[in-house]
């Protein structure tokens, strides 16, 4: 099973590096190890433990050979000028330099946003957030036979879109896992049972082209587990994440008239109505919540 032991620390600026370690050693509950790259790269080559580290370096050569041995790698982008030094040797190499995120900076730098960089270099899906009752995380492709088992519940796609044929859905779901997790790291997620892992729904935001790029909020509750709350609690953690987290303004919805439910349950959301728009020849009244 995949999982961050090793943190080792490659070239960084001094003020960069100590940062780092302080955000670090306040995380040794974690039992991660974290090494200097210099003396562990050998070991951790030679036993085959690089699948269970992380790299973070601002130095081209560093980075290459993670790369090169399977290693997740976190590279510092020097502000001052928006490169860094293994991009002034990649540009001598003539290679794209490898990363798999990239940090201007390690005020935010810690064990958590590490195991994210590692989670996306090894295609894990991200735990977005949980509540009492579920698991928010991104969508992967072992949950696309029961995502069609629950867009075929009764009324499901009344005022949603349908899905696209089996292999057409297939196709862009991977395009949307490699894209818009990757580019973004938030969008539609999957919601799951916290008990037995069963999917029950989907949730998130994304940018609307509709609204000018507005992030719209999105879910559905699968038949089965409609009227007992679970939208509610859902949607509100992801609003206080969308808040919290991802440090967003504002939020909105787009529903169609009608849907007396949905409009009902954005306004317990805290969503307020500004107006009601033409969308593909259907009538869509928009709500929005205002954070600051």
């Amino acid at each position: 099973m995949l999982n961050l032991e090793y943190i080792l620390i490659g070239k960084l600026p001094k003020t960069e590096r100590d940062m780092l370690l302080e955000n670090l050693r306040t995380e040794r509950g974690y039992g991660r190890k974290v090494l200097e790259w210099d003396s562990a790269k050998k070991h951790i080559q030679e036993g085959a433990l690089a699948e269970k580290a992380i790299l973070v370096s601002e130095d081209a050569k560093e980075l290459s050979e993670a790369q090169r041995i399977g290693m997740a790698a976190l590279c510092y982008l020097m502000p001052e000028d928006g490169r860094t030094q293994r991009e002034e040797t990649a540009e001598e190499m003539e290679v794209t330099p490898p990363a798999d995120m990239y940090a201007e900076g390690m005020e935010e730098i810690d064990g958590s946003f590490l195991q994210h960089v590692y989670e996306r270099h090894h295609h894990i899906p991200w735990i977005i957030l949980k509540t009492p009752r579920c698991i928010v995380k991104e969508f992967s492709m072992e949950y696309l036979d029961a995502l069609f088992e629950l867009y075929a519940g009764k009324g499901m796609t009344d005022y949603m879109e349908p899905l696209y044929p089996y292999e057409e859905e297939r196709e862009y779901q991977q395009a949307y896992i490699e894209q818009m997790y990757r580019f973004y790291g938030y969008g539609m997620w999957i919601v799951c049972d916290r008990n037995s892992g069963e999917l029950i729904g989907r949730a998130g935001v994304e940018h609307r082209e509709e609204l000018g790029g507005e992030l719209e909020l999105g879910y559905a509750i699968g038949v089965t587990w409609q009227r007992q709350g679970y939208a509610t609690e859902v949607c509100n953690a992801i609003l206080t994440y969308v808040k919290e987290e991802l440090m967003l303004p504002s939020v909105s919805c787009l529903i169609e008239e009608g849907n007396v439910v949905s409009e009902h349950l954005a306004q317990k959301l805290g969503f307020h109505y500004c107006e009601t728009v033409q969308i593909d020849g259907k009538q869509m009244r928009k709500y929005k919540v205002a954070f600051y």
